[in-house]
């Protein structure tokens, strides 16, 4: 288990979804303590990739549900913690990522009712690398969703550290080690 006091925490953006809609007391319990102590932390990728999640869920909703859709990304807007920004020494931390590992390690998924073409894929995992670039430029934890991208980011820092200097290792956080 996770205390929340141990954080505050960079949360990528499956960990932000799965905490806000899981059902589970424990982890409605971790985030409320979480949240009596902390702000929440996100990198300004994860608000683009969920605003496009809520878009691409309104496209594809019927006239009905359309409103409700709305609704949920108002109150996500409204409900946001500390972004962090995408600035240079973020984006250097990236880059190195991203040149360290070129394609994403894990094959593409459904999400939202589509398949992630390649080039969307790509684009993920580019997203991820500067996740994880935010964390470790921030100098905070990420918990996340998806063990095997950012596991594979993680090694690769730690394989090359001389490209990365004056930032500490990546550490990471799965969701299920919350509770």
């Amino acid at each position: 288990m996770v205390e929340p006091a141990f954080g505050p925490f960079l949360f990528d953006t499956s960990a932000e979804s799965w905490l806000a809609r899981s059902p589970h007391p424990a982890i409605q319990e971790w985030m409320r303590r979480y949240l009596s102590l902390h702000r929440i932390n996100v990198s300004s990728v994860t608000v683009l990739e969920r605003i496009r999640g809520y878009a691409l869920l309104w496209r594809g909703a019927g006239e009905q549900r359309r409103p409700a859709i709305d609704a949920a990304r108002v109150e996500y807007l409204g409900s946001m913690g500390r972004i962090w920004p995408l600035d240079a020494t973020t984006a250097v931390a990236a880059a190195e990522i991203m040149a360290l590992l070129p394609n994403p390690p894990t094959p593409p998924r459904r999400a939202h009712q589509f398949v992630e073409s390649r080039l969307e894929r790509l684009a993920r995992w580019r997203f991820d690398c500067i996740i994880a670039a935010t964390a470790l430029v921030a100098q905070m934890h990420l918990i996340h969703n998806n063990p095997g991208d950012f596991e594979a980011i993680r090694r690769a820092i730690e394989m090359s550290p001389e490209r990365f200097p004056k930032l500490e290792s990546l550490q990471l956080i799965r969701c299920t080690a919350l509770v």
